[in-house]
């Protein structure tokens, strides 16, 4: 039975791929036997170019008043730094704290590991 449909479908496609191809002998046969006249050619423009647009300011405009060279901001107050503890709770100078739960000695170059006391932080030894 398979066999038999097998054969039969193969038999069948030589028809099938004929039907799809057309008949008439010259390819430009059903085309139409209008023709268009070419465009003719422009050279392109030198001068053409979008000119920019001037929007109207929302403030009329001013000049710019000059009171002399930029003057210098004075600096700002240094903000009182967090204290750092030793265990015993005595305030340790030259130490700084230096990121979560750390604190940097300057006199020796060190970190140590800290945990927050207080108003500040206690170093762990």
């Amino acid at each position: 039975m398979k066999l038999t449909l097998s054969l039969l479908l193969m038999a069948l496609l030589p028809l099938v791929a004929q039907a799809q191809v057309p008949t008439s002998s010259s390819p430009t046969a059903t085309r139409s036997a209008t023709t268009v006249a070419p465009q003719p050619v422009m050279p392109p423009p030198q001068a053409a170019r979008p000119q920019p647009q001037v929007l109207p300011s929302p403030q009329p405009a001013q000049p710019i008043r000059s009171t002399g060279p930029a003057q210098i901001a004075p600096t700002p107050a240094p903000k009182p730094t967090d204290k750092v503890y030793d265990r015993n709770g005595r305030i340790v100078p030259g130490v700084r704290p230096a990121g979560p739960n750390r604190v940097f000695d300057s006199r020796t170059g060190r970190y140590y590991d800290s945990v927050p006391a207080g108003d500040g932080q206690q170093i762990k030894r």
